[in-house]
Order: structure tokens, then C-alpha cells, then sequence
């Protein structure tokens, strides 16, 4: 599979109900999608947010389609922003993903671990679990640029942001090193969750906290928090024997 993917949003900023209508008009657009001879794999995903998935045959481009979800292009801009901040970031993610797929934990729908929980992962480990850090909270050191109150319409995705330099300077090999040593060795499931919004691990009842009256099962094994709407990105990993696993090959893969 490639190691390139992309995020589509098909959005005209009203509001909608997406288990009913972003589910009827992804299926409308399925039937037509079938039409298009360069349109591989084409799979609709039933999730909280549904996704079309499909590969662009011509530039061998993973794709998710999905409608009117302004909150993942306010994390694609949010992610853009942290490549951009550090060079390393955007090898790491490729790296951490390529690893994840071969040791068959990066699916969610097969309750694993989502691509972007990796990602949220990844980044918290710069920011916490390296010494000096490579990563700081970018939401925190630019509120207005990353206002989840500040219209899609008006978001600069191309906007640069500054170096962001703490001094560390580990290669890729020992950041990816370190970053399955912190989730094998050092990170406790059962306690902590992580926040990249606070830069800082945080605890599992604040995160629920957060989210009164949410679905309690939502926060069940790796408790990661959204960036912007605070709900659990890894609430896809909720069986016990597969969460086992999860642990295991961190730790495998670090001996």
C-alpha cells in the first residue's frame, strides 16, 4: 500500500446529522465513484464520522472522503502545521504508520489503533518523552491560529510556522527507537491519557471529565483526546484481548 495519504472534506458548513445524511450522500457518491476507471478499492466506512475510502490509481493516493466533518480540517491543518515546525515530524509519522501496518495494528475497523491516534501518539512523544523536547504545544503557543472557534473558511493551510528547536538533535532512527521504548516501557495505559493540546500526559478521569455525558465505552483502553472537540480518537480500541496485543508488539518490537 502507499505510504501517501489524503484527507477530503466535502463541506458546505451546515450542519448535518452524520450517521443518516453524510451516510446517504457518501452512498450516492459511491454509486458514481464506481463510474471512474482510476477509482480503486472504493469502501464505505460506517464509522461516527463515515468515510468513502478509495485509492487514486494514477497517483497511488489513499483517499477518505467524508462531509461536512470541519473538525478534521481543522486537525489537518493542525498536523500540516507540526510537519512544517520540525522536519523530522512528517518522516517520523511515515515511519511510525509503515511499522504499525506491518505489525497489523493500524486498522481501525478492526479495532487497532486509527491512523491519526499514531499520529496524536507520535507528536505527544515528541513533546513529552524525548529529553530535550522536539515539539511544543503549537495550540497553546498560537491560540488564535488554532481557535476551534475561528471559521474553516478562514484557516491558512499553507501558512508557515517558525522552527520550533529545544535543542534536541537525535537522528530519526533513535526518535523512533524512543518513541516505541516510552509506549513498551514507560507510558501507563491503565493511568494516563494524552493531551497534545497541553503538551503533557494527563489523567484518564480528566479526559472523561471533559466529556460529560459521552458514551462512557468511548473511553476504554488508550485514551487519546481530540484536539479540538476533546473526544477519544482511539475509541475504536475497546477489546480487551486486542488491546493485549497493542501492548505486546510495542514491547516485542522494542526487544
Amino acid at each position: 500500500a502507499s505510504d501517501w495519504s489524503s484527507d477530503v472534506c466535502s463541506s458546505d458548513l451546515k450542519q448535518i446529522d452524520q450517521k443518516r445524511e453524510a451516510l446517504e450522500l457518501l452512498k450516492v457518491l459511491r454509486i458514481a465513484m464506481r463510474k471512474l476507471s482510476f477509482v480503486k478499492d472504493l469502501n464505505l466506512i460506517r464509522a461516527k464520522v463515515p468515510i468513502l475510502k478509495f485509492r487514486d490509481s494514477i497517483s497511488n493516493c489513499e483517499c477518505d472522503l467524508n462531509v461536512n466533518n470541519s473538525v478534521g480540517i481543522r486537525n489537518t491543518h493542525l498536523i500540516n502545521s507540526y510537519t512544517k515546525s520540525e522536519w523530522r515530524v512528517g518522516p517520523l509519522m511515515l515511519m511510525v504508520k509503515r511499522w504499525a501496518r506491518a505489525q497489523d495494528i493500524n486498522d481501525a475497523s478492526k479495532c487497532t489503533i486509527s491512523s491519526f491516534s499514531l499520529v496524536l501518539m507520535l507528536i505527544h512523544y515528541l513533546q513529552v518523552g524525548c529529553d530535550p523536547p522536539v515539539l511544543p504545544s503549537l495550540q497553546q503557543k498560537y491560540p488564535s491560529k488554532f481557535d476551534p472557534r475561528q471559521d474553516i473558511r478562514f484557516l491558512s493551510l499553507n501558512q508557515q510556522v517558525p522552527p520550533q528547536s529545544f535543542g534536541n538533535q537525535l537522528s530519526l532512527g533513535e526518535l523512533f527507537i524512543g518513541f516505541i521504548d516510552y509506549y513498551a516501557n514507560i507510558f501507563n495505559f491503565e493511568r494516563d491519557g494524552i493531551s497534545i493540546r497541553l503538551a503533557r500526559k494527563v489523567s484518564r478521569d480528566f479526559l472523561v471529565s471533559q466529556t460529560e455525558g459521552a458514551d462512557s465505552y468511548a473511553w476504554k483502553y488508550i485514551c487519546i483526546e481530540e484536539p479540538f472537540d476533546l473526544t477519544n480518537t482511539a475509541r475504536s480500541v475497546y477489546d480487551p484481548h486486542i488491546f493485549e496485543r497493542i501492548k505486546r508488539v510495542f514491547r516485542l518490537s522494542y526487544r
